[in-house]
This record gives structure tokens, C-alpha cells and sequence, in this order.
């Protein structure tokens, strides 16, 4: 595979108030066509934490070690969810030519990752518009 037209990563951490140092088990991602909402399991935490995108894109499921790129030691920032400015999931689906969003100027698109210990969620936002529910603050 060629992937010579895919720039390196750059990421930025998205900081959050979660007091946390573990990686989020992400154990359910449902969509029903208004909110894509990803239920996480934080190993020192009692009770789920929920991500909520309500204007989105598209979303893909992966094992984190079809993500290798992103490990790699001079690109990787501290947190489990980042924002991918470039060489992500939206820059590779624009190598392709069917991918109509790519050929779309958007200043409020954004891809973010959110990590998980097994499994990692990309998500191309049609804006900065999500919500965190962390049950452990009530």
C-alpha cells in the first residue's frame, strides 16, 4: 500500500476534568443517525464516563494496533482523547476519490480519537459540539 500521500500525525491532547491516569475500556459505541454516544470504563473509576457527538460525520471502530502511527513516541501526547489536526482518518479517506467530504472546505470539521485499552474510536465532527457525562461527579 502506498502511503506516501499521508502526512505524519499531528494530535493535540482535548484536556477534560476527569481525574484519571488509566486508559478507558470503551465497552459500547451506539449511533442511531442524531448522536453517536461511546459509553468508557475507567479502571479507577466507579461508574461510566459517556462521550457524546451530536453533529458528526462518520465514526470507525479499531483495534489500537491498526493505529500504530499514533504511538509513535515523538507525535504522542498525554490523554486518552486527541484531536488529529493531520494524518488521520479524514486524510487517508481523502486519497480516495469517492469521498465527497474531502473535496468540501469545513472550518468547523474536526477528527477526534479516543483511545481505548482494546479498541480506539475515530470521529470526523461537523463541529466541536460533544458532550461528557461523567457519572462520578454526582
Amino acid at each position: 500500500m502506498d502511503n506516501s500521500k499521508i502526512e505524519t500525525p499531528i494530535i493535540k491532547q482535548v484536556d477534560f476534568s476527569i481525574i484519571t491516569n488509566s486508559i478507558p475500556e470503551i465497552s459500547s459505541v451506539i449511533y442511531d443517525l442524531w448522536t453517536l454516544k461511546i459509553t468508557l470504563h475507567f479502571p479507577d473509576l466507579e461508574k461510566p464516563v459517556y462521550f457524546i457527538f451530536k453533529n458528526l460525520n462518520g465514526f470507525r471502530v479499531l483495534d489500537e494496533g491498526d493505529l500504530l502511527e499514533f504511538w509513535n513516541n515523538n507525535i504522542r501526547v498525554p490523554g486518552w482523547v486527541w484531536i488529529i489536526e493531520k494524518g488521520g482518518w479524514f486524510d487517508l479517506e481523502k486519497t480516495r476519490n469517492g469521498f465527497v467530504e474531502g473535496y468540501h472546505e469545513n472550518e468547523y470539521r474536526k477528527e477526534y480519537l479516543i483511545l481505548g485499552q482494546n479498541d480506539c474510536v475515530s470521529v470526523i465532527s461537523m463541529s466541536d459540539d460533544f458532550e461528557i457525562i461523567n457519572l462520578n461527579e454526582e
